[in-house]
């Protein structure tokens, strides 16, 4: 049965990537929420900062802060990893991984390397 799952993330994941829709995952069409920190708070619950840092700079896991994954892709990769623990829908609802997609999303981009005084060498 593990196998099943698996074909159906990597099905979902090239229907993603050519543009059609699987239906697996719900598609949300509200704004996004205008209360980030309930998603901080959400992060912080599941322990998300524990690989991907407290602002979401990844350190033992990729950088998640201001990544333009779509929603879609974003749920996938939660719900079916390869790497890091799944949290299945039982374990972390739509709703709350909604609220921490979007505090991810809503983390500024850092700045440019030659905008950080210690690392141009002034």
């Amino acid at each position: 049965m593990q196998g099943r799952s698996g074909l159906a993330a990597v099905a979902a994941i090239a229907l993603f990537a050519t543009g059609l829709t699987s239906g697996a995952l719900p598609v949300f069409a509200a704004e996004p929420d205008p209360e980030p920190e309930r998603g901080r708070a959400l992060y912080l619950e599941y322990q998300c900062w524990q690989c991907h840092g407290y602002e979401g700079q990844g350190g033992a896991a990729p950088r998640v802060a201001s990544v333009a994954y779509p929603w879609e892709a974003f749920a996938q990769f939660v719900r079916f990893p390869n790497v890091m623990p799944a949290y299945p829908p039982g374990q972390l609802d739509d709703d709350r991984l909604r609220l921490i997609y979007t505090y991810v999303r809503s983390l500024p981009e850092p700045p440019a390397r030659d905008q950080i005084p210690a690392l141009r060498g002034d």
